[in-house]
């Protein structure tokens, strides 16, 4: 058997082509449907409110109905019980592969997704659902499989209308054949599903039942109780006793909630097929079957030319690997819409102006009445779908760094829902708790917003690598973009967010500005300190590193680097727009801005005693320095305001090199072993490795082993083995247990806090695809990397058939032999 990938993966590694998809045209209606509700492990909707909302459920059927309620699979969660889930494959525009690893119900599901646009309401997608028993399930197994249809507000739209019907068999067979529902929606047009009953391996077809109900809004997307409720209800109503029932009673019809149950024994396979009326082609078994390929085929080329890892990571196992992880990252976008709870009252408390304010604070939280503000509609990625399946500010801009280089288009689209979101003040609410549903899933204490708490503003690094893309500064080989296809298209869309990103600027600014004069330093610039608020003895939430140790206690004077550094970060963004755009006004502004803050990073921050980097506070009437090594003591350098020369290069890198503080052979941790407060309380920044941050420092580091400087060996020595470390880790940690993590123990490695974290931890694909700087290699060292690979290949599976194997090296060996041959052909045709 000719092993067909390894020669395709030669050829994109030879000649990257940018990944073309559909016509720019259909730019955002290839987003009118996903599987948007992320907190469940299958959860359709359109990007459409008050719309529709679909979603699957399985279990042992024995279990349905007992007190192994659990058993029934619907919101994900961290169960022992799950041994892996995840998307494999997805592309967010064309759908793709999930595989669920269900240990306690002994069977493992597939989900197979695709969708197709035709216009702003054409358009159709495929659901197909495979379960394959694991090797140590009973022989007998029975899977029951419940998908369910919710028509929201269905009552308030007169237009509309959704109901069920049972397709029988012919003659004597009154058995379901297949289930039919019809839909009609002002937004979405008037469609259908179809969803046949799969025959078994024995020929006989399964066993499907039908129930149509009327529920309050609250229990559409309570899917799951609302089943069980039902089952309760009907065997409450039999006359004779019994158990429970495990099934339920066919009674299809109109009703803003429909549920189809199968009960399916051993291997098993069904579609459900959803067509618009105006669709030009009905979405069919066998479309859905060539679609898919089709979309698998595609993710995996455009994958090679964006994030081909790069040695030592030019693996087989290592580009599965990247391609999961990159695939659950963009299964994780959620479209949530509804109300956001805002506390506006107390502003004068919170403004943080006396003595003990945290207490006050406190206080006034006891009798808040949150302000209903929206309702808003929110595009965005996910950090955990088992344990954060919500919007985070923090987090979004960094799941778009890797966003932007694969769909420049949805990147912005996600963006620009971000900060629509803002209030005529500039603030964002720094979690977006949007609906019921969104709203069940955060913890109480999350859930009401306060106007004074801000955000590391992570979206600006997102825009400032937009705006690089557009002047040409760095390649873009995603898919085809609106905005960057069309130069002038981009250019107007930066300078309609520009506005935007200047009030946040300004209102971060204002909102967590610090008390520079109390610190008497003559040299320092007044305006370009800043406090993060909300501080409480042994918590900076706001900062991100929430228990990262700062001064205690929390005290009005004190200065925060990271939020000086992130201000940095907003001013040096801003700047770049403003040349971009052409605004020699506010250039010449944020760029005396940032110089004020590179001046006050060093006059305010920097420990000559120490030489450290520190967080400042007035002690005793003087200028006292909080000095932690740890992330913090490194943010001037991982947010890129240093310069290659600067004087205190050296001994930042020193800290970041020593391994009795921060360097460790799992990445950099987040404190110094040495520290008093290291892994102690909820040792959340206390010692842990964060990737986000090491994405960071590997991106600087970077930037310095590419620009002539006293640090340049250095840092290039050490972005070699950090890179190693981080992948490293996060790789074995997946392979032991299926999961990214949240964290990674700074000593042992493995992953802790949330699993399934692929939000920031997936910024990994970015890093295994960066420059392998320690052997250079080009073309000629990419030929011997592949080469070993399949050598690799052959001894582990021996039963590739070696001719192959010779072929597709031989292959290789021409390209590299005849590279400066073909390389001058082609010059000839074009001067020709």
């Amino acid at each position: 058997m000719l092993p067909w990938a390894l020669l395709a993966l030669v050829l994109v590694s030879v000649s990257p082509t940018s990944a073309v998809d559909e016509n720019p045209s259909t730019n955002t209606q290839s987003l009118l449907w996903g599987p948007y509700r992320p907190n469940v492990y299958l959860g359709l909707r359109p990007r459409v409110p008050k719309s529709v909302i679909a979603g699957l459920m399985w279990a042992r059927l024995e279990d349905v109905g007992t007190s192994k309620c659990a058993a029934l699979r619907h919101n994900v969660n961290q169960s022992e019980e799950i041994a892996r889930y995840g998307w494999t494959t997805y592309d967010t525009r064309k759908g793709g592969q999930q595989v669920i690893e269900d240990d306690g119900n002994k069977v493992n599901i597939t989900t197979e997704f695709i969708k197709y646009s035709e216009g702003q309401h054409q358009g159709n997608w495929g659901l197909r659902i495979k379960g394959m028993p694991r090797f140590d399930a009973p022989p007998e197994l029975k899977t029951t499989v419940i998908f369910y249809l919710g028509m929201e507000e269905k009552e308030a739209c007169t237009y509309c209308r959704l109901d069920a019907r049972q397709q029988l068999g012919e003659g004597e067979d009154t058995s379901i054949h297949a289930v039919n529902m019809n839909l009609v929606h002002p937004k979405l047009g008037a469609s259908g599903i179809h969803i046949p009953v799969p025959i078994n391996s024995d020929g006989h077809r399964e066993i499907a039942f039908v129930k149509s109900l009327n529920v309050t809004e609250d229990r559409l997307w309570q899917a799951k109780s609302t089943f069980l409720d039902t089952l309760k209800d009907q065997t409450k109503d039999r006359k004779e006793p019994g158990p429970t029932d495990i099934v339920i009673h066919n009674a299809a019809g109109a009703g803003n909630l429909h549920f189809v149950q199968m009960v399916l024994h051993g291997e098993f396979e069904f579609d459900i097929l959803y067509s618009t009326e105006t669709a030009k082609r009905t979405m069919t078994s066998a479309s859905l079957t060539t679609d898919l390929e089709k979309a698998m085929q595609t993710f995996g080329k455009n994958f090679l030319s964006i994030f081909n890892p790069m040695p030592p990571f030019k693996t087989f196992e290592h580009l599965s690997f990247s391609k999961s992880v990159f695939s659950d990252l963009l299964g994780g976008l959620g479209y949530f819409t509804g109300s956001s709870k805002v506390v506006t009252a107390k502003t004068a408390i919170y403004a943080e102006t006396t003595a003990n304010f945290w207490e006050k604070s406190a206080d006034a939280n006891k009798h808040i009445t949150p302000e209903t503000k929206g309702p808003y509609e929110l595009l965005t990625h996910t950090p955990s779908r088992a344990t954060f399946p919500r919007g985070s500010l923090f987090d979004e801009g960094f799941h778009l760094l890797l966003v932007l280089e694969w769909d420049a288009d949805l990147a912005l689209e996600v963006m620009r829902d971000w900060l629509f979101l803002m209030d005529d003040d500039g603030w964002i609410a720094r979690e977006q708790i949007l609906g019921s549903e969104a709203e069940a899933s955060t913890p109480p204490e999350s859930i009401n917003q306060f106007p004074h708490i801000a955000s590391p503003p992570t979206m600006y690094l997102v825009i400032s690598k937009f705006v690089k893309m557009l002047r040409g500064t760095i390649k873009y080989h995603g898919r085809e973009s609106v905005y960057l296809s069309k130069p002038e298209t981009g250019k107007a869309l930066v300078i309609r967010m520009q506005p935007l990103l200047k009030r946040h600027y300004e209102w971060f600014r204002k909102s967590q500005s610090g008390d520079v004069e109390a610190h008497s330093i003559p040299s320092a610039n007044l305006n370009e300190g800043y406090r993060w608020r909300a501080r409480t003895p042994g918590k900076n939430t706001a900062s991100g590193l929430s228990d990262y140790p700062r001064a205690e206690p929390p005290d009005l004077t004190e200065l925060h680097l990271d939020a000086l550094c992130w201000v940095g970060v907003m001013g040096r963004t801003l700047e770049q727009i403003a040349f971009f755009t052409e605004n020699a006004h506010d250039a010449f502004t944020y760029q005396k801005h940032v110089r004020s803050i590179k001046r006050n990073i060093d006059t305010l921050h920097w420990s000559p005693s120490a030489s450290l980097y520190c967080d400042t506070v007035v002690r005793n009437a003087k200028h006292s320095f909080t000095c932690h090594k740890g992330y913090i003591a490194l943010f001037p350098l991982l947010t890129g305001l240093l310069d290659p020369s600067h004087p205190h290069l050296p001994a930042v890198i020193d800290l970041l090199r020593d391994p009795t503080h921060l360097w460790s052979q799992q990445g950099i941790r987040s404190l110094s072993p040495q520290d008093p407060a290291y892994a102690t309380e909820e040792n959340y920044a206390r010692s842990p490795i964060w990737v986000n941050f090491n994405y960071l420092l590997l991106d600087q580091l970077l930037r310095l082993a590419q620009t002539k400087g006293p640090e340049q060996g250095r840092a290039r020595d050490t972005y070699i083995l950090l890179r190693k470390n981080v992948v490293k880790t996060v790789f074995k940690a997946y392979r032991e247990t299926g999961f990214v993590w949240e964290q990674y123990d700074s000593a042992s490695g493995k992953g802790v806090r949330a699993q399934g974290w692929t939000g920031w931890t997936a910024l990994v694909v970015l890093v295994m695809s960066m420059p392998d700087l320690e052997s250079q290699q080009g073309v000629g060292g990419q030929v011997k990397g592949y080469v070993e690979e399949v050598r690799k290949q052959a001894v582990e599976h021996p039963r590739v058939d070696v001719g192959g194997v010779v072929l597709v090296c031989g292959v290789m060996v021409f390209l590299y032999v005849t590279r400066r041959r073909f390389a001058g052909t082609l010059r000839g045709l074009r001067r020709n």
